[in-house]
């Protein structure tokens, strides 16, 4: 599994690079301030009121950067949860997706070979391409899509694509008011009515 967190999140990144960027600041501002009260406690003349007020002012600097810092960290596990979360619904649809196009090639009672060629056409790739992977011809790709289309109904490779895309959009959008006209439960079968 990899680390979410390798992942070029521009969020993710600007939040460290801030995080870090605070880090550094308060640091500096810590060692300024320590300066000034360790000079201040050895040099009495340094008590003025004027530099009283702007040693405050620099502790408080100081205190707001650490807060910035801990409320930058927050959000940036917060936002590391969200894209595991993403992450780990993303995976788990990329099943669905999987398992409804395998219950869609069953029920059209593709072959193997269709089901592969199927498989292969919904993810995008070009009739050449698939004869490439298959180490066939164009002309017996071409059939065979021609079978698969016959067989579930459609009458184009958009038509096709189009109807596993539909319905994968919404089943991975949850189920719908029974209102609308679809089926309202998503169980086994529920909501997967491609080719009829």
């Amino acid at each position: 599994m990899s680390d979410p967190r390798a992942s070029a999140d521009p969020a993710a990144s600007a939040l460290r690079r801030i995080a870090g960027l605070v880090l550094v600041c308060g640091a500096i501002l810590v060692v300024d301030v320590g300066g000034e009260i360790h000079a201040a406690l050895i040099r009495p003349e340094r008590r003025s009121l004027m530099n009283l007020l702007h040693l405050a002012s620099e502790l408080a600097a100081t205190v707001a950067l650490g807060w910035a810092f801990v409320l930058s960290r927050r959000a940036l596990r917060r936002l590391h949860g969200a894209l595991v979360t993403e992450s780990e619904r993303l995976r788990a649809l990329r099943g669905e997706f999987d398992r409804l196009m395998q219950a869609r090639f069953a029920g059209w009672g593709l072959s193997p070979a269709e089901a592969d060629i199927a498989l292969l056409s919904v993810r995008g790739l070009k009739i050449a391409e698939i004869a490439a992977l298959r180490q066939t011809r164009e002309g017996t790709i071409k059939a065979q899509l021609s079978s698969i289309f016959r067989k579930s109904g459609a009458a184009s490779r958009t038509e096709f694509v189009a109807r596993f895309v539909d319905e994968f959009l919404d089943h991975a959008a949850g189920p719908r008011p029974a209102a609308s006209g679809r089926r309202a439960d998503l169980g086994d079968d529920a909501g997967y009515h491609l080719g009829q």
